[in-house]
């Protein structure tokens, strides 16, 4: 279709030739929609091409995704080097830059990096994990382990999660060396290991037992909210996280002496298990908001709007409203956000096909809200079951802690490069109701905010399952907020 410029030219052209025009200045006229012609093709591929620091981006982007970090086959320390590369191409020394990994686990490095502010109390921590869910080739359509980009998103384990913005954070930290940035607030980074499984060595934790120097901050910047796309692929919602639920694994176990099974009796280790897990499936936590759940229910309301958004605004108005609580609880989502909760996700019974059985046990899988301990939740549980002879028990006790405060140190920023980027859009903080290694900076002080300015439709990463993608401008935006970010807090 001609560009408005040079449609001018072509009519000009026809009306020069209905009302008898030289051949001469015909040409003329023609060379110069010629002219128009070529420039506005080279412009155009022109403005296809990324810049130069757009491209150096992507390639360290692209060599992140293409070493494999999972469990099973890959390596966190490798991918931790790799970028300690670029950090060291640009001129940080051992005492701002390395690479540490946990004695007796060889692939489960770490990347620790900082900008020395001008004021050494202050500082900013910059937080994403560079290990991935494990991914089969043979199941893929693509190779897991290699950045595909077509029609318009990047393809690949971790593209999403949560290697972009790890890809970002190097990036970011090259780019400011190379220009002698001084910053008033200190820049940390860590990019770590041991996130998604419970098989490696958390980094965040080793670190902040064996090196927390390196962590040490007045807030961290984490994974855990980018932004929401409607159907047509336009920004309604900028979300940012603070706050998640703790997951806590509870067990139920009865104890029975068993027997021969041609003898069967009527208690049973099995169906007493069975009953009591009946009553489980009935029960519900309380509904809780805390400042962060309330707000989302406010302000999503308006964008969703029907039978849901009417509930979301009596929620948020009326914690106590059953019926608005009843209707959230159709959605898994916001029913996950409203309250605890404990589903039974194992289940081991019996020892011999031809004997009673001496022990069954079930595992749970407990979110719990922050601001609730682990025996809070065993006393309800222990209420729900009504059988003293189901013993509730805590594996691996793990603490909560409150919730990040929104204040305006956090927000002032977010909303300044919200206005430039995204135009009108509602800032709206959510809840993580999966975990991160958030949990682990927060108990211990360090107020974790995730806030990555990557929007994506509902579901359509499709992290930790087949074919994770994310969308190239989405990565390109998340980039350009997370600088202006960064360098709005540390001035």
């Amino acid at each position: 279709m001609p560009t408005p410029i040079l449609g001018q030219t072509l009519r000009r052209a026809q009306n020069l030739f209905i009302h008898g025009a030289t051949e001469v200045l015909m040409m003329r006229i023609l060379a110069i929609a010629a002219t128009t012609m070529s420039a506005l093709l080279l412009g155009a591929a022109t403005a296809q091409e990324p810049s130069p620091e757009r491209a150096a981006f992507r390639a360290i982007y692209e060599e992140l995704v293409e070493i494999d970090s999972s469990p099973s086959t890959g390596s966190c320390t490798r991918a931790a080097e790799a970028m300690l590369t670029h950090l060291r191409d640009a001129g940080f020394s051992e005492a701002d830059a390395r690479v540490i990994v946990p004695d007796g686990a060889p692939d489960d490095g770490n990347l620790v990096a900082q900008i020395r502010g001008t004021s050494r109390q202050r500082a900013l921590l910059l937080l994403a994990h560079i290990d991935v869910v494990d991914a089969r080739r043979e199941d893929w359509e693509r190779d897991p382990f290699t950045l595909y980009e077509e029609d318009g998103y990047f393809y690949g384990r971790g593209v999403a999660d949560d290697k972009a913005m790890a890809a970002v954070f190097v990036d970011m930290l090259v780019r400011m060396r190379r220009e002698n940035y001084r910053p008033r607030r200190s820049i940390r980074m860590a990019l770590t290991c041991g996130e998604e499984t419970s098989n490696r060595v958390n980094g965040v934790d080793y670190l902040l037992r064996n090196h927390r120097p390196w962590l040490q901050a007045d807030f961290a910047i984490n994974e855990g909210a980018g932004g929401i796309l409607d159907v047509n692929g336009r920004p309604i919602a900028l979300n940012i996280q603070a706050g998640e639920k703790i997951h806590q694994v509870m067990t139920l176990t009865v104890i029975n002496p068993g027997g021969h099974s041609s003898r069967p009796v009527p208690e049973n280790a099995i169906y007493r298990l069975s009953n009591g897990l009946n009553r489980l499936a009935t029960h519900q936590f309380p509904v809780e908001l805390n400042e962060v759940t309330r707000t989302f229910f406010e302000r999503m309301a308006p964008i969703v709007g029907g039978e849901m958004g009417a509930a979301m605004a009596a929620i948020a108005r009326d914690p106590n409203d059953a019926q608005a609580a009843a209707t959230l609880a159709r959605d898994p989502s916001f029913n996950a956000m409203m309250r605890t909760t404990c589903v039974a996700t194992q289940l081991d019974a019996g020892h011999a096909p031809n004997a009673l059985p001496q022990r069954a046990m079930a595992t749970l899988s407990c979110r719990v809200l922050q601001g609730h301990t682990p025996e809070e939740v065993q006393a309800d549980l222990r209420r729900a079951l009504g059988d003293d002879q189901i013993e509730v028990a805590i594996v691996r006790r793990r603490d909560g802690s409150s919730p990040p405060r929104l204040t305006r140190e956090i927000m002032a920023p977010v909303e300044r490069a919200a206005a430039r980027l995204w135009p009108n859009t509602p800032i709206v903080p959510t809840m993580t109701v999966g975990a991160t290694d958030g949990r682990f900076l927060n108990n211990a002080g360090i107020p974790t905010y995730g806030m990555s300015g990557m929007f994506s439709a509902p579901g359509e990463n499709n992290a930790h399952g087949l074919n994770e993608k994310i969308r190239v401008q989405s990565v390109y935006e998340g980039r350009d907020f997370l600088e202006s970010l960064v360098r709005d807090y540390a001035r």
